[in-house]
């Protein structure tokens, strides 16, 4: 999309009417004042130019021109912002191409699923008996429909037969793990009597579900869908999608540990919350909030294995250096107790009084339940409190050691303490730990968004064809790719990925899935302009100097090996960054 285009649209649209979807405006002036929809604010520091036609919050910096605004308002791409505006303002635009995900039958399947649990918690008997389950929880029928919250009948083949009916592949339904066949060759459905909660990836796709019992002789609280292609407890988070907007206006995430917990606290006013799915907090959930907010809140339970969960979680969150503050639930309730016996604005008063950063909370962890009269305990104590130190900048240090020595009645100058860097980060175990660590390679991730520029345009793909060499891919798999995407455009004009990857070897449909179409660049459709283009394609020619000057230095590094040709070569390769 050109420049003019850009202007011409943002001129079209007016910045104040725009605004006034999503903020309530008061007249000051030649101007219009609000509150901040990015952050929170009680002060209203959102101002709207009409005369500029720009908007800005003095309180946080974001804002610009209509189509920034409405790009960070909606959480979309700059073109589809461009796109949607354009069309509001009944301009015409030549629309890109969107590619084809290779998952969509998977989704279109799992949200037909979706609104199926839903239409049996309202509208069958036992379904009646869930939502009456839900009403005594004290969750109304507007949180309900915010949630997508449904039932799945017992001992049923419902689900099967409908999705069948509409046409979907039995073999779709029981890879994504809706349904299972009997001995006999007949079909029943995985989650049976249960309340069903949808659990959708960050684009809001529907990729799995949880469902909890409601019978009290059932063993297992609760069961989730398997892992499938579409669906990695590990790498996904509770209600993420739904939150992003309260996310980016409170830049702050608030983690809990159970459903229940989000929906209660979503309805006391906490709406940038999320929660893991029984498992522990993984290195990739901590990475996925990292790239929305830098800051967290942990709000796990009060009792002893929500703690011993939140000293996990903290390591985790340090290591992809997440602000990291606690909350601390007086009685050792969850969030969903404690609000059901004290209400929503006691609950929202802790996340004031109550939070600790975590060297506060882990100090106090490790000191609760010790005698410390006991000399066992003493060494317990103080050998825990000197390993958390020994990651610690040395004013936090200096605090602690000075608070360890009180509490042993001793001098500081008893301690003495060891510092340590972070660990590397836990690493992706999909692929080898040589090629993960070569995927953090600023040229193979050019390789990368070559790659997803190839596949959504044949123009683009001739393109970037034309100006590289076959070898001028380092990384051998996304190179083969590349030949495939060129092989393929031969016969077609416009790329189906379903297709497409299907016709790769499995270790190349395995990088696809698991490198590929994980990068956010390729989930959210972010635009890659000529411009970007050529900087991509000069880092991938570049990439073959900088391979030759590793090459040469490490040549002329070896005791036996001078040479005076390569040492005039190595200077000439050392201007290459």
């Amino acid at each position: 999309m050109d420049n003019k285009l850009i202007e011409q649209i943002n001129e079209n649209t007016s910045i104040v009417d725009l605004v006034s979807e999503f903020v309530s405006l008061q007249k000051t002036g030649k101007n219009y004042r609000g509150l901040c929809p990015f952050h929170q604010e009680k002060t209203p520091s959102f101002f709207v130019s009409p005369e500029k036609n720009i908007c800005k919050c003095y309180g946080c910096g974001e804002g610009g021109s209509p189509i920034n605004f409405y790009r960070k308002i909606k959480n979309i791409s700059f073109q589809e912002a461009a796109e949607e505006l354009a069309e509001k303002a009944g301009i015409t635009v030549e629309k890109v191409a969107k590619q084809k995900d290779p998952y969509e039958i998977f989704y279109k399947l799992m949200n037909e699923a979706k609104e199926f649990y839903k239409f049996n918690l309202k509208n069958s008997e036992k379904g009646q008996e869930a939502l009456k389950y839900l009403h005594q929880r004290e969750i109304s029928d507007s949180i309900i429909d915010h949630f997508d919250l449904g039932y799945a009948p017992e001992h049923s083949d419902a689900l099967y037969k409908l999705l069948n009916d509409k046409g979907y592949q039995v073999s779709d339904m029981i890879k994504l793990g809706l349904v299972k066949q009997k001995d006999d060759g007949s079909y029943y459905d995985l989650f049976s009597n249960r309340l069903i909660f949808p659990i959708t990836n960050p684009k809001g796709s529907v990729v799995g579900f949880s469902g909890r019992t409601l019978s009290k002789k059932d063993s297992i609280k609760y069961v989730n869908s398997p892992e499938t292609v579409i669906f990695k407890k590990g790498h996904l988070l509770y209600h993420f999608n739904e939150a992003l907007p309260d996310i980016r206006r409170n830049k702050q995430v608030v983690l809990f540990e159970g459903f229940f917990d989000v929906i209660s606290s979503y309805h006391a006013g906490i709406q940038n919350g999320v929660a893991t799915m029984g498992t522990s907090l993984t290195i990739e959930q901590a990475k996925l909030i990292k790239q929305f907010t830098d800051s967290i809140i942990i709000a796990y339970d009060g009792d002893e294995p929500g703690m011993k969960a939140t000293l996990s979680a903290i390591n985790i969150l340090e290591k992809v250096k997440l602000k990291t503050e606690v909350l601390t639930i007086p009685e050792s309730l969850d969030p969903d107790d404690f609000i059901k016996a004290y209400g929503p604005e006691k609950y929202e008063g802790l996340f004031g009084e109550y939070l600790k950063d975590p060297y506060q909370f882990r100090y106090h962890y490790f000191k609760k339940g010790k005698d410390l009269s006991n000399s066992n305990d003493i060494t317990a104590f103080k050998n825990q409190v000197l390993e958390m130190l020994a990651y610690a900048d040395k004013p936090v240090q200096n605090i602690y050691k000075n608070r360890l020595a009180n509490d042993l009645n001793v001098s500081p100058d008893a301690f003495e303490i060891k510092t340590k860097k972070q660990p590397p980060l836990p690493q992706n175990d999909v692929l080898p730990k040589k090629e993960v660590s070569k995927l953090a390679n600023k040229y193979e991730k050019a390789e990368r968004y070559l790659i997803y520029a190839m596949l959504r345009s044949k123009n683009d793909s001739k393109y970037i064809q034309a100006r590289l060499k076959t070898s001028d891919f380092v990384d051998h798999v996304q190179s083969t790719i590349r030949i495939l995407i060129d092989s393929y455009y031969k016969d077609h004009e416009l790329m189906d990925v379903l297709e497409f990857v299907n016709s790769l070897t499995s270790e190349q449909r395995e990088y696809a899935e698991h490198m590929l179409f994980k990068d956010i660049l390729w989930e959210h459709s972010l635009p890659i302009d000529e411009l970007e283009f050529d900087q991509l394609i000069g880092l991938v020619k570049n990439a073959n100097l900088v391979r030759r000057k590793a090459y040469v230095k490490a040549k002329l590094d070896q005791d036996d090996y001078k040479n005076d040709v390569l040492l005039e070569e190595y200077k000439l390769l050392v201007k290459v960054k």
